[in-house]
């Protein structure tokens, strides 16, 4: 065998040990990792330099090329990008390391179960005035307990994920389900509560037969929104979630609509919250989700606020219809009008006088000394007939005293006079010649 024929023989056994030592490795790396090694060992074969180095020294097979093939796998088994050439000095390794999830809420402030209530099935005409009540948009004073109670919501208990709120109600917010397969609203909310105590949820799912079931009682909260990625004032404390039961290309049937109608309808009026607080969950996170999906928005706003106009209208019906038994109020019977509690003493030209005791004695109304026959003017703040006498013009005499209030005289009236309603008020300078039971009759 010729010398030439002697090389290409060993070149061969060269190309074939390094192809098994390559398959050897390859059995131990990640999919990623084997194609890359594969490629360069044909790239190697191809190019007639697969036994010598860079430098044109053999390699060996535990190499250095073999050691850093090797040690581009992690632990995990996940392939990090490093340098693959000794030559090549602008890759580095890239360590990637799986990062902590981010909670807002610590998980001690979470329930396991909310707090229980009266459940028991309220009677049969009760049931039938709330059910009634809610189809019309008119159940807003009844609390959500009373609606499950009446059997107009059906109640499936969410465990864990719920906490207690801290801020008022201010935003109802719209979301679907987008479960990937058609599931029921019980499996719904199955799947939150197989979550552990700190877990997504919503108060309510409605299902696509237009069944509503209350997983938590819109009194407490629960973790529907992102608090990390939503709009400013947007958070779970101040929110209620509604979950539509929709998947995919799904579209909302008319049952699912007119039970969402009714139910935003009822939490709006119950808990005064304003229409434009009415918002989806793409519009809360926005850039970051996307339902209610395939939703026609416009529509079930016009579709709702509709439902609410009838509502309203039918509460000022019933409160119309209500008035009209509570009896006629344009004729007053005197034996059932109220007496007032006093009588004010009007003022005049005629000497006014005072009934005590069955005696009859004139007032002294001290004359004015500007008109002869005349009276002094009243105070300025007497009231006289229900209206203010207007005060008096200026007297030019100088070093008048100072006007004081009226004084409010009791009177005890007797048996046999004319009973009197309440004290007479008068001028300050007619209470003296009023007499007590006890002057008129020593």
């Amino acid at each position: 065998m010729s010398q030439r024929s002697r090389s290409h023989v060993k070149m061969l056994v060269s190309v074939l040990v390094l192809l098994m030592v390559a398959f050897a490795l390859t059995l131990q790396l990640p999919a990623e990792a084997r194609k890359k090694v594969a490629k360069r060992a044909s790239h190697a074969a191809r190019s007639g330099h697969a036994g010598k180095s860079s430098r044109g020294r053999p390699a060996s097979r535990s190499g250095r090329g073999s050691r850093h093939e090797r040690a581009i796998v992690t632990r995990g088994g996940h392939h990090h990008h490093g340098k693959h050439h000794r030559h090549d000095k602008h890759h580095h390794h890239h360590h990637h390391v799986a990062h902590r999830p981010r909670y807002a809420y610590p998980v001690e402030m979470f329930m396991m179960k909310a707090p229980d209530f009266d459940s028991s099935l309220l009677p049969e005409d009760q049931c039938q005035e709330i059910m009634s009540a809610f189809a019309r948009g008119t159940a807003d004073k009844y609390p959500a307990r009373t609606l499950v109670r009446a059997g107009a919501v059906r109640s499936h208990a969410l465990r864990g994920g719920i906490f207690w709120r801290r801020e008022p109600i201010k935003y109802i917010v719209m979301h679907s389900t987008e479960t990937g397969i058609p599931v029921s609203g019980i499996r719904v909310i199955e799947s939150w509560s197989s979550m552990g105590r700190r877990h997504p949820g919503a108060q309510y799912v409605v299902d696509r037969d237009g069944s509503i079931y209350q997983a938590v009682d819109p009194d407490l909260a629960t973790v529907h929104i992102n608090i990390l990625k939503t709009l400013p004032g947007i958070n779970n404390d101040n929110s209620i979630g509604i979950e539509m039961n929709h998947t995919g290309s799904q579209d909302y049937p008319e049952a699912q609509m007119a039970s969402v109608i009714r139910l935003v309808t009822y939490l709006q009026d119950r808990y005064q919250i304003e229409s434009e607080n009415i918002i989806t969950h793409r519009y809360a996170q926005q850039g970051d989700h996307t339902d209610p999906v395939r939703f026609d928005w416009k529509g079930f706003l016009f579709a709702k606020d509709r439902h609410r106009n009838d509502a309203i209208a039918s509460k000022m019906n019933s409160m119309e219809s209500q008035s009209r038994k509570w009896g006629d109020f344009t004729t007053v019977d005197a034996a059932t009008s109220p007496t007032p509690a006093t009588i004010l003493q009007p003022h005049s030209t005629v000497v006014p006088t005072q009934v005590i005791q069955n005696v009859v004695r004139p007032l002294s109304v001290t004359p004015n000394p500007q008109s002869t026959g005349s009276y002094r003017t009243p105070p300025p703040d007497t009231v006289t007939g229900g209206s203010l006498v207007p005060p008096p013009k200026e007297s030019p005499i100088q070093n008048r005293a100072p006007i004081t209030p009226p004084v409010r005289v009791p009177v005890t009236p007797s048996s046999g006079g004319l009973d009197l309603r309440g004290p007479i008020e008068v001028g300050p300078e007619q209470a003296g010649d009023l007499l007590s039971p006890q002057e008129a009759f020593p």
